[in-house]
């Protein structure tokens, strides 16, 4: 197992407004993981120094 950390970032400024520690089996469950935790805004999953995936903001609907 692997530790991975998810970074859930600002939508305005960019900057990482928290971020979650987990641990999984490899890199495709670690992005499953971080999937299910999906906001809507911008992330970015790291496993060390290593930035496996950034996901930007979804867009808002003004509805």
């Amino acid at each position: 197992m692997a530790g991975y950390r998810l970074y859930f970032m600002s939508r305005y400024s960019g900057h990482i407004e928290h971020r979650r520690e987990f641990f999984a089996d490899d890199d495709d469950a670690a992005i499953s993981i971080a999937v299910g935790w999906s906001t809507g805004q911008p992330m970015e999953l790291w496993e060390g120094d290593h930035k496996l995936k950034r996901w930007e903001a979804e867009v808002i609907d003004p509805d």
